[in-house]
C-alpha cells in the first residue's frame, strides 16, 4: 500500500498542527496539506486530490457542512473525516454530514493532550477511510464463508425453524453505521414484532439525537435505552454511548441494564450485547453483524450462534467498511449472509409469522 495522503481542514492553527503531528507519526500516512474554511477546503481537495480530508464542521467563511457538499462532487474518491465538537449540536450536524457523504468522524480534543491520548483512534479512523473508499483494492484477503449461507428464499426461511416467543434482535455496527441504519431501518415495517437492539460505537452525547434522527424516518418507534426499562416488542432501542448495554431478565420480560467494564476497547461492546442476549433469550435470539472496522460482534455471534439462535452477516460487499462483518464470518457462525438492501426482509421472514408458543 502507498502513503495516505491526508489534507487536514480547520480553521484553528492549533488543531491543524496537532492533527499533523499525530497522523505524521505514522509511517503510512502522509499530510499533503492544509485549509482553514469551507471555501479552501473545496480548492485544496480538487487541487490535490487526497485520499482523506479532516473537515471540521464549524469554520468561518464556509463551514464544513457547505463543503462538503463541493467536496464529494470536486473529489468523489476523497474519503471524508468529520471532526466535531461533542454536543448536541455537534451531534446533529455530524449526522447530516454522514448522511451527506462523510464516511466517519472524531471528536474535537479539547486539548493537544486530549488529542495525543486518542491518537490511535485518530490514525486507526484515517485508515478506515481510506479502506472504506478504497474496498476491494485494501482487502488482503476475500472473506470465507465456512459454513455460512446465502440468503435462502422467504418460504424456506420460515420452513427453517419457529421460535418459541417473538426473537430479540441484536445488531451490531460501527463506522458507516449511522448512514447505513439511516437507510435500512426505515424499510422495517410498521407490524414488526420483534425488539431490536443496536449497539453503535458512539459518543454518548451523540446516541439520543442519532436515536431521534432515526424515528424520524422509520415506521416503528426508536429511543435511546433506558437503564432498567422493559424491552417491547416493535420497537428499536439505541444504546447510550461510552457504555456497555446488555438485557438481563427473561425472555417474556426482559430489561435494559447497562455496566461499565473498561476492559473492552469498544464502547458500547457488540460481543456484551450478543452475550447477554444469547443469556436471557437462547434459541429466540437473532444476532446481526454489519459494518465497521475491528472484529466487535465476532465472539458475540458464536454465543447467539451456540445458544441456538440465527446469525446474521452483513454482505462485506455492500458494507462501508467491511472488518466487522468479514471477522464474523470468519468465524463459521454466520447463517446468513445478505446485502444490507435485503436485511429488512430476512428479518421479517425470520420473524413476522406466528409463533410457537
Amino acid at each position: 500500500m502507498g502513503m495516505i495522503r491526508v489534507l487536514i481542514v480547520d480553521d484553528s492553527p492549533f488543531i491543524r498542527l496537532a492533527l499533523k503531528k499525530v497522523l505524521s507519526q505514522d509511517g503510512e500516512i502522509e499530510v499533503v496539506g492544509e485549509a482553514g474554511n469551507g471555501k479552501e477546503a473545496i480548492r485544496e481537495a480538487e487541487r490535490l486530490k487526497p485520499d482523506v480530508i479532516t473537515l471540521d464542521i464549524n469554520m468561518p467563511v464556509m463551514d464544513g457542512l457547505s463543503a462538503l457538499e463541493e467536496i464529494v462532487k470536486v473529489c468523489p474518491d476523497c474519503g471524508v473525516l468529520m471532526v466535531s465538537a461533542l454536543t448536541k449540536e455537534g451531534a446533529e450536524e455530524t449526522i447530516e454530514a454522514l448522511n451527506k457523504g462523510a464516511v466517519d468522524f472524531i471528536t474535537k480534543p479539547s486539548d493537544y493532550q486530549e488529542l495525543f491520548n486518542f491518537r490511535e483512534e485518530i490514525i486507526a479512523k484515517v485508515k478506515a477511510v481510506y479502506g472504506a473508499k478504497r474496498g476491494k483494492e485494501k482487502r488482503i484477503t476475500e472473506p470465507k464463508a465456512g459454513p455460512a449461507v446465502k440468503e435462502p428464499e422467504g418460504d424456506k426461511v420460515r420452513q427453517q425453524r419457529g421460535f418459541s416467543i417473538h426473537p430479540c434482535v441484536a445488531i451490531g455496527i460501527s463506522t458507516g453505521g449511522p448512514q447505513t441504519l439511516s437507510r435500512v431501518l426505515p424499510s422495517i415495517p410498521s407490524d414488526f414484532p420483534s425488539p431490536i437492539l443496536i449497539a453503535i460505537h458512539m459518543p454518548d452525547t451523540f446516541t439520543a439525537t442519532f436515536a431521534r434522527h432515526l424515528d424520524a424516518l422509520t415506521k416503528i418507534p426508536v429511543k435511546e435505552a433506558e437503564e432498567g426499562e422493559i424491552i417491547e416488542g416493535g420497537k428499536i432501542y439505541i444504546s447510550k454511548g461510552r457504555i456497555h448495554m446488555t438485557v438481563t431478565g427473561t425472555k417474556e420480560r426482559a430489561r435494559v441494564r447497562y455496566i461499565k467494564d473498561d476492559s473492552y476497547i469498544y464502547k458500547p461492546s457488540v460481543d456484551l450485547l450478543f452475550e447477554s442476549v444469547a443469556k436471557v433469550y437462547g434459541s429466540d435470539a437473532i444476532g446481526v453483524v454489519m459494518t465497521g472496522m475491528g472484529n466487535d460482534g465476532s465472539r458475540g455471534i458464536v454465543a447467539i450462534k451456540r445458544a441456538g439462535g440465527v446469525t446474521v452477516a452483513e454482505d462485506p460487499s455492500t458494507a462501508v467498511l467491511w472488518a466487522m462483518p468479514e471477522n464474523a464470518i470468519k468465524t463459521g457462525a454466520i447463517d446468513h449472509v445478505v446485502p444490507k438492501e435485503r436485511l429488512p426482509s430476512l428479518l421479517a421472514d425470520l420473524v413476522m409469522r406466528t409463533a410457537h408458543r
